[in-house]
């Protein structure tokens, strides 16, 4: 088998370097011939344009010639002349000049004064003529040649040859001029024998066409060849494409001596070479024959060959053959010649491991040493490699990075399998491999999408779930300080008794304070939203903080966020710069540096951050540092869950960071953190901006000074709804101290039973709105709807937009925050009984 193989190769390689042979030897002859062929028009094209441009030049020095005579001759002697002289000094002039048609004499102002011979019509004003201003405006024009134009003298298409006319003390004096007809120009070159396909042009130094022949010249067609002042430069002829009919040619262009104006030959390149065609198809034919007798030698003896190999052998090789090729299909493949170490990779292989083309890679050590491994996948490559090779494994797969020329790491999963001999030795390794970057990012995106998923929900979880708790609590806290306040208004001042209730008081006040932070970061809250200035804001948190600061630590400030303004609460915006700083301060002990940073930022698109996604728009950015040892990984986690804290007991509740994520998203922003890695630790929060409106200034301050007292009713009755029975007491408690006939009802069901029966009975209702069976909204729609005047006030421990826009819907007349104050209580039920319109 082996030695049939090489008697194959053999056979194989001497058919192509015959064939190769024949194809290099008839490709030899015809570039041979084309070369000489190419010379040969060169040659002639050369010899005849410079041939013409002699004749030419020849023709244009005797009309300059006449010019300087006739421009000398007038200029010196211009005042001697009598009458009727001038002409026929002119005609002398022309005589033995045929190319001169009209020989013509312009005074300074540009009229014609004589002529050489009579023209049959009136002398012209020429003074507009591009060759009578040339001459005009500058004594070294020397001799002007015009372009093709109807002359006025003789009405026919021509050039007109001109000098400047001086007088004696050097003054202009007008212009001598000489019609030089195309007529006599294509006379002149007609009976020059080009050959076929080729023609001649004259034109300007510009390329501007003056004469073309064969073929007769229209100057109202402005033809022009600028890249004949090219040629003429070179020297050499060229192939250049002919505008008037779009085919190639073959063009020799030559100055005229040096007067503006170039002569060119030009033939069709495929006229030129038509025995190179007519000698190629020759060669071709005889070329191609031969190669098929080579071709169907090799097969037959192939063939012959092949008979005597035909059996398991030819079956197995074509299966392998066939099962490389379709693992291998669209992706880059290699071939690893385990034996003779030698190595093949396709071009898609080298662009997928970041390997340029011009790098060699023969062997496997050329591979190692070219394609560069990720460190922590080199090792698992190579024992995934060694396992197949020693038959451990039946297939090679394995995914790995590599580093390509940018530094930037792609991911390739490459699979492969070996071919082995009877005895189960590896002989080949094929392979191939594709690009899976994007997978990899995607499910790396992923992961940190489900990742913020979860973090999202588990907050949401988390404050839906405090904010149940506030709910609640609230009710608790109403009863303690409700009655609480009342007894503190009954115990003697100065007593123990009202030392212990002031007492109970305050932890009071603590734990309405404590479930107004769980409701800001629950978003169960409802503020006003107004436009607030951001660095007016921030400026009066810096005046606020500095002067509480230890001695070693300092803030650094840059503002530059001007009038931008973000929608918002301003007394809970306050709070989130507050609590940043504050936060910022604690993780620096006794020294360090706090860093603000307030900027206008334009996002062209959307952006995922660390709590939140942020769309393309106009952002104000709030970057607030410190210099502390930073956040370790565990608690930048967790850093912004409820009651989640780093300090000791007593120091923090951990709702600071909840609150102020509650405020951030509530309005529409996120949250990102930079810590570790040696940096200072920032805290940046994003803010959209609201476009074209006038901002406060800062968080609205509360009033200093309160009315003392309280409103107090005058024996109206008051409808009260509540399905806690302590808060039920003490709102009748409340109301009878405050002058009103109160009457409790703990269902709604009941509440509107009592109304039913007597509808004129009450002057206003104060319901909860978390009631068993119908919530106090709905309650208050079903009251308001049989008796549309009735004052309605709502009352709710979790008010949020939804319960805002519910009572609105109701027509209620104010909601209040549980839990209730004497006060507050009181202000409300004044302020709608007041507004109240009569049934």
């Amino acid at each position: 088998m082996k030695s049939a193989d090489r008697l194959r190769r053999r056979i194989v390689a001497a058919g192509v370097l015959l064939i190769a042979a024949c194809i290099g030897s008839a490709g030899y002859d015809g570039w041979r011939l084309h070369q000489q062929i190419m010379l040969a028009n060169e040659r002639e094209l050369g010899n005849l344009a410079k041939a013409l441009a002699e004749q030419s030049l020849r023709s244009m020095q005797a009309v300059d010639v006449v010019l300087r005579d006739t421009a000398s001759w007038y200029g010196a002697a211009r005042g001697d002349f009598g009458p009727g002289e001038v002409s026929p000094g002119l005609t002398s002039r022309t005589v033995g000049v045929p190319q001169v048609s009209v020989l013509t004499i312009v005074d300074a102002h540009g009229m014609q004064r004589h002529r050489s011979r009579d023209t049959g019509g009136p002398l012209s004003d020429v003074s507009d003529r591009p060759y009578f201003t040339a001459q005009r405006d500058s004594r070294d024009t020397g001799l002007f040649i015009s372009e093709p134009m109807n002359t006025r003298t003789e009405g026919m298409p021509g050039l007109v040859v001109s000098r400047r006319i001086d007088g004696p003390n050097g003054a202009f004096a007008g212009v001598v001029t000489a019609i030089v007809t195309l007529q006599h120009l294509e006379g002149m070159y007609s009976a020059i024998q080009l050959g076929k396909g080729s023609s001649l042009l004259l034109t300007l130094s510009d390329g501007t066409l003056v004469v073309r022949q064969p073929g007769p010249t229209d100057p109202e067609k402005k033809l022009s060849f600028p890249e004949l002042a090219a040629l003429k430069e070179g020297g050499k002829v060229a192939r250049a494409i002919n505008p008037m009919d779009g085919r190639p040619k073959l063009i020799a262009a030559v100055g005229v001596g040096k007067r503006p104006l170039i002569l060119a030959i030009m033939r069709d390149e495929e006229e030129a070479l038509r025995p190179w065609y007519d000698e190629m198809w020759s060669s071709g034919i005889r070329t191609v024959l031969l190669i098929l007798l080579v071709v169907l030698t090799i097969v037959g003896l192939l063939r012959q060959l092949r008979r005597q190999e035909r059996g398991e052998l030819a079956l197995r090789q074509s299966e392998e053959r066939y099962a490389m090729a379709m693992e291998a299909a669209n992706e880059g493949h290699a071939e690893w010649n385990v034996a003779e170490d030698t190595v093949f990779v396709s071009d898609k292989w080298r662009a997928l491991h970041g390997v340029d083309a011009s790098v060699p890679l023969g062997t496997s050590a050329d591979v190692l040493r070219h394609v560069h491994l990720h460190p922590d996948d080199a090792p698992h490559a190579k024992a995934a490699i060694d396992d197949h090779l020693a038959g451990r494994t039946h297939a090679v797969e394995l995914e790995y990075r590599v580093r390509h020329a940018g530094g930037d790491w792609r991911w390739i999963h490459a699979r492969g399998r070996c071919v082995r001999d009877e005895a189960g030795v590896a002989l080949r390794l094929f392979g191939a491999a594709t690009d899976v970057s994007d997978r990899k990012l995607a499910e790396a995106d992923k992961a940190r999408l489900e990742a913020r998923l979860q973090q999202t929900q588990r907050l949401e979880a988390l404050g839906t779930l405090s904010g149940g708790i506030a709910h609640d609590f609230n009710n608790i806290l109403g009863a303690i300080l409700g009655f609480g306040e009342m007894a503190q208004q009954q115990a003697e001042a100065g007593s123990a008794m009202r030392r212990h209730i002031d007492r109970v008081m305050q932890a009071g006040a603590r734990a309405r304070l404590l479930v107004r932070r769980i409701l800001d970061f629950s978003r169960s809250g409802i503020a006003e939203r107004v436009p607030v200035n951001m660095q007016a804001l921030v400026e009066e948190v810096i005046a606020m903080l500095v002067p509480t600061l230890p001695p070693g630590l300092r803030v650094d400030a840059r503002l530059q966020s001007g009038s931008a303004a973000v929608v918002g609460d301003g007394t809970q915006l306050y709070q989130v710069v507050m609590n940043l700083c504050t936060n910022a301060v604690q993780a620096m002990g006794e020294e360090g540096v706090v860093s603000l940073r307030l900027d206008r930022v334009d996002i062209t698109e959307k952006r995922a951050l660390l709590h939140g996604d942020i769309a393309a728009g106009s952002y104000v950015r709030l970057d607030v540092g410190d210099t502390g040892p930073g956040i370790p990984p565990e608690v930048l986690q967790r850093m912004f869950d409820p009651f989640f804290t780093t300090k000791k007991v007593g120091e923090g509740t951990g709702l600071g960071l909840s609150v102020v994520h509650g405020i951030v998203a509530d309005i529409g922003g996120a949250i990102d953190v930079a810590t570790g890695n040696g940096q200072p630790t920032v805290v940046s929060v994003w803010l959209p901006v609201l476009q074209g409106q006038a901002a406060e200034g800062g968080p609205e301050q509360a009033p200093l000074d309160t009315v003392p007292g309280c409103p107090r009713g005058n024996g109206e009755v008051v409808m009260i709804v509540d399905d806690e029975q302590p808060l039920l007491e003490l709102a009748e408690e409340l109301l009878a101290s405050l002058g009103y006939e109160p009457v409790g009802f703990g269902t709604s069901e009941r509440a509107l039973a009592a109304f039913e029966a007597d509808p004129q009975r009450f002057d206003a209702v104060l319901t909860d709105e978390m009631l068993p069976g119908m919530p106090g909204s709905e309650l208050a729609r079903l009251l308001r709807s049989r008796r549309p005047a009735l004052p309605v006030a709502l009352v709710s421990g979790n008010v949020n937009v939804a319960l805002e826009q519910r009572a609105r819907d109701a027509g209620v007349a104010a909601v209040l925050h549980k839990p209730l104050g004497l006060q507050e209580l009181a202000e409300c039920l004044a302020r709608i009984l007041a507004a109240r319109r009569p049934d």
